[in-house]
């Protein structure tokens, strides 16, 4: 609640704010503030400017993967639900959260046949095809180490399922107490950044092959359809 009320007073000021000022804004001893501001700037959500704080690129970083996000969205929805209209499927569009997949969206194509999976629901990396998709082309998980990820996190795992997704060009994993298949593919930007994730769950544990390349390329032509503009996720950020 701090964190906030501090980037709050920080939007609401122009020309930054000095300790003494935040100390004043949130009404907190000076010890609090200055270990308050040793934290938000080890994580760059501000940054010391001479005496004054300010803004840090954390949050301009998150302010654009958010506008991605929701051009992604605005561009692939209608695609998707088109795709999905004869079907009894749904299709879902991801952006990328902490150690999983944020789903942002969700499309039914029937309304007395609704995927569990809603807008909010976080997808972990390791059981969903949503997470391998992140496991195989996020950097954040290529190049992790035993010093710095969770306890958790399994890289064996994690490097199996990097090595099929990659040789595969989709993800897919099933979930028996639902009876379904969830098929995923990555979308990229112009510069090779991930920024989103396209999935569709399948009514059946579906193992054919030819079945789920067909609907992975359904979702990568639409997938590519972001990169197609003149000038994609900037019309977002005016």
């Amino acid at each position: 609640m701090q964190a906030l009320q501090l980037c709050q007073a920080i939007a609401e000021s122009r020309s930054g704010l000095s300790a003494s000022e935040i100390e004043s804004a949130l009404k907190l001893p000076r010890t609090s503030v200055f270990r308050l501001l040793r934290t938000l700037t080890s994580e760059r959500v501000v940054e010391k400017r001479g005496t004054k704080y300010f803004y840090g690129t954390r949050i301009y970083e998150i302010s654009a993967a958010n506008s991605r996000s929701r051009y992604v969205q605005r561009i692939t929805a209608p695609a998707l639900s088109k795709l999905i209209a004869a079907t009894n499927a749904s299709a879902i569009i991801c952006t990328l959260g902490d150690y999983c997949a944020f789903v942002i969206d969700v499309l039914d194509a029937r309304e007395k046949q609704i995927t569990t999976i809603r807008p909010g629901t976080k997808l972990p990396l390791f059981e969903s095809a949503a997470g391998h998709v992140m496991l195989a082309y996020h950097p954040k998980y290529q190049n992790m180490n035993d010093s710095t990820h969770p306890a958790n996190f399994d890289e064996q795992q994690a490097a199996k399922l990097r090595a099929t997704t990659c040789t595969r060009g989709y993800a897919v994993s099933h979930f028996a107490p639902r009876n379904v298949t969830l098929v995923a593919v990555p979308v990229f930007m112009r510069d090779g950044e991930l920024v989103s994730i396209l999935a569709i769950e399948l009514e059946g544990m579906i193992h054919d092959v030819k079945v789920l390349q067909a609907w992975s390329a359904k979702l990568k032509d639409i997938a590519r359809q972001p990169t197609t503009g003149a000038h994609p996720y900037e019309q977002d950020m005016q």
